[in-house]
């Protein structure tokens, strides 16, 4: 081929424009820039975005990216902190499931309801409420714009994972689409109308896909398990002196299985939350919380309202539940034993500000993907077994204090949280916040009128040079306790721990469901 022939074939991206439409395919400049980075990383540029509006559009999108032999990656929320879509590699075409959004079926016989990839988990709880259903874990707290296809690619926690674990377990069956455009369906599924009810028939081939981060194929449909929604909450709030008391708190909850949902804070984490009024005093919840109670709903925010910002001391840890049933009884018998259990070990009660707020409005703003005075944020997570918490979080702070000089001379502050997955895995998250200048991802992700209140920094590469050094060295003392890890993309070893035979199994499938390895190349350390 001479040099003139190559110049006179189409872009890449121009083919797929071509074949796909401008509709599906995006090549605005900022668009790209956006879809580059996620709240950590700064990637290669993307040289198109694919948007396609359905099932059979994404299989068509694929089936093209194949036929030009150009490598893809699914981008969900896009709060990834792991290199999860963005990477150094390239060219890659990016795909965004947002017009792919819809609650496809809700079957209130079969308790099952269907998804597109894209939809948001407020829009499914949005949907769900009116009749009474939920999911068993029901999102994170990002589920403002986290997508279910985004988590059950990465995993997440929080809502509901208490009772029910993460994202995956909630799962029935799914639609997807390989790298090559073919469509793949697991879960046993009705003859009378193809969807999913049941999970397991044979070896779990949804379990496949799940934590995956794209790696094996982009979900396009998701069918999760439906329950009736728990028609009475209650509430707890518990301050501790010592991170051991936390912990241990927090570890004898899950053990019990009487939270639905619970998360703590370190003292340094309280802080900087609590710094936004919104967190414990908004309007909106407040409103809501007292309309959807009746007269005990009045008791309650009118109780969250005095309490403020003032309910814990400056040194305190804390921990924030909601327990949830079928009566008020069984509400209130379960949280009577997270009360004994923190009691005991140490704790006092407070105002359970938090935890109303946060159940009465779920789904907030993402306001907290930048400081309280508009610094860099980024977390970086390990899961334990319960017992081995205490030693993880010392491990931790060994790190930390070893680096404290160098935190204090570049202003990097660092935080905590603790969340618990079921009754037998504890969710460490230690948080850094630095002053550095703001990346576009951040100026499309905070509220407009937030944003304009929030002073500038300036570039300092040296001090988030400090953080990514830090990031890893909380990984490594995650590696030495064992750890598994949610959204692991290009960032925690996943690989490295597999032992040879699984090893030679990972890299089996991929071979069978992407041979090119064209679908997210790099991401798990394949």
């Amino acid at each position: 081929m001479s040099p003139a022939d190559d110049l006179s074939r189409p872009s890449p991206a121009d083919a797929l424009k071509a074949a796909l439409g401008p509709e599906v395919v995006s090549t605005d400049p900022a668009l790209l820039e956006l879809y580059g980075q996620d709240i950590w990383k700064v990637g290669r540029r993307p040289i198109a975005i694919l948007r396609p509006a359905d099932t059979a559009g994404l299989s068509r999108a694929l089936a093209e990216t194949a036929r030009l032999k150009l490598p893809v990656a699914p981008r969900g929320g896009g709060m990834s902190y792991t290199g999860g879509y963005a990477s150094n590699a390239g060219p890659v075409a990016l795909i965004d499931l947002g017009r792919m959004d819809r609650v496809l079926h809700v079957d209130a016989e079969a308790m099952t309801v269907t998804v597109e990839a894209g939809c948001t988990w407020k829009t499914l709880l949005e949907t769900l409420k009116p009749k009474g259903l939920r999911t068993p874990f029901w999102g994170p707290l990002s589920g403002v714009s986290s997508t279910i296809g985004g988590g059950l690619s990465q995993l997440n926690a929080v809502f509901g994972a208490g009772h029910w674990g993460t994202t995956s377990e909630s799962v029935v069956g799914l639609t997807v689409v390989l790298a090559d455009g073919r469509l793949v369906t697991t879960g046993a599924r009705r003859k009378a109308d193809g969807r999913a009810f049941y999970r397991h028939y044979g070896p779990d081939l949804t379990g496949l896909f799940c934590g995956d981060c794209g790696a094996l194929g982009v979900k396009a449909e998701i069918t999760l398990r439906l329950m009736r929604a728990p028609a009475h909450e209650a509430h707890g709030s518990f301050a501790f002196d010592t991170a051991d008391q936390a912990l241990a708190a927090t570890a004898e909850i899950s053990r019990a299985g009487v939270a639905a949902d619970m998360f703590g804070f370190d003292p340094a984490l309280s802080a900087m939350r609590l710094k936004r009024a919104s967190l414990v005093q908004g309007v909106k919840a407040l409103g809501a919380m007292a309309t959807s109670g009746g007269l005990k709903g009045v008791a309650a925010a009118a109780r969250t309202a005095m309490a403020g910002r003032g309910f814990l001391g400056a040194d305190d840890w804390s921990i924030h539940l909601t327990a949830e049933a079928r009566s008020a009884a069984g509400a209130d018998a379960d949280l009577a034993e997270a009360r004994r259990i923190c009691l005991g070990l140490g704790g006092r009660e407070v105002e359970a500000s938090i935890p109303r707020v946060v159940r009465t409005s779920p789904f907030t703003p993402l306001n907290n993907v930048l400081g309280p005075d508009g610094e860099r944020w980024v977390p970086v997570h390990g899961l334990v077994a319960l017992q081995d918490g205490p030693a993880a979080y010392r491990a931790i702070m060994a790190r930390f204090e070893a680096l404290k000089p160098r935190f204090e001379a570049g202003g990097v502050q660092t935080g905590m949280m603790l969340t618990a997955l079921s009754t037998n895995a504890l969710l460490i998250e230690p948080v850094f916040v630095w002053p550095e200048e703001r990346r576009l991802l951040h100026e499309a992700t905070v509220e407009p009128h937030v944003l304009s209140k929030l002073p500038r920094h300036g570039e300092d590469p040296k001090v988030t040079a400090l953080v990514a050094e830090a990031r890893a060295a909380c990984i490594d003392a995650f590696t030495e306790i064992g750890a598994a890890h949610f959204q692991i993309g290009r960032t925690y070893p996943w690989f490295d721990s597999l032992d040879e035979g699984a090893r030679r199994l990972i890299h089996a499938i991929k071979a069978e469901v992407d041979p090119t390895n064209r679908m997210n190349p790099g991401v798990l350390g394949l």
